[in-house]
């Protein structure tokens, strides 16, 4: 995560990557680049707390090891880190709406038979079912990559949507170089 100073938007914004969350207090901007991968943004409505995850794979729940994942790569695990965070910090679940974005098909020719973009926006759904948590906006799937900002005081997004070669090569190579080291790690 890396801190850019925008005088366009007049706010710091933090960047996140695939498998990592923010949440912010402060006047500032979360933003983020998916492809494939998945962004949930919360936001308690009272209290001005936002977070936002981006997560790469749905995951499984099974009982060998779902509570020993620590890596928010992953869908379940990154929404729960995201929300229980949150809540430390203040934030009250009855007070969150959810904001859902991504799962784009942009690695279609390379897996032909990917599933990952619907599987991860089917676990924010059904997550977000689960924990009884309203989903306010949602604009997932299609072909192209989308650019999301979050200002965290009003908890408004801000979505830029691409088809562009260069910005689908980019995130591609995002998800791809992820998805490398993550393997390298096992």
């Amino acid at each position: 995560m890396y801190i850019r100073n925008s005088s366009k938007y007049g706010k710091n914004i933090k960047t996140i990557h695939p498998g990592e969350y923010y949440i912010s207090t402060e006047d500032e901007i979360i933003g983020t680049l998916l492809g494939s991968c998945v962004a949930l943004c919360l936001f308690d409505v009272k209290r001005g707390i936002a977070g936002m995850n981006h997560f790469m794979l749905p995951g499984k729940i099974r009982n060998d090891n779902i509570h020993d994942d620590r890596s928010a790569k992953y869908g379940i695990t990154a929404i729960n880190k995201l929300l229980s965070e949150m809540i430390k910090k203040g934030a009250v679940k009855n007070d969150i709406i959810a904001k859902v974005f991504g799962g784009g098909k942009v690695l279609e020719h390379i897996i032909e038979t990917n599933t990952i973009p619907a599987d991860n926006i089917r676990v924010a759904k059904i997550m977000m079912e689960m924990e009884d948590i309203q989903i306010a906006q949602i604009d997932v799937g299609g072909n192209f990559t989308r650019k999301i900002l979050m200002e965290v005081k009003s908890g408004s997004v801000f979505l830029k949507k691409s088809t562009r070669g260069d910005i689908t090569r980019e995130v591609e190579k995002m998800e791809m170089d992820y998805a490398r080291e993550l393997a390298g790690r096992l």
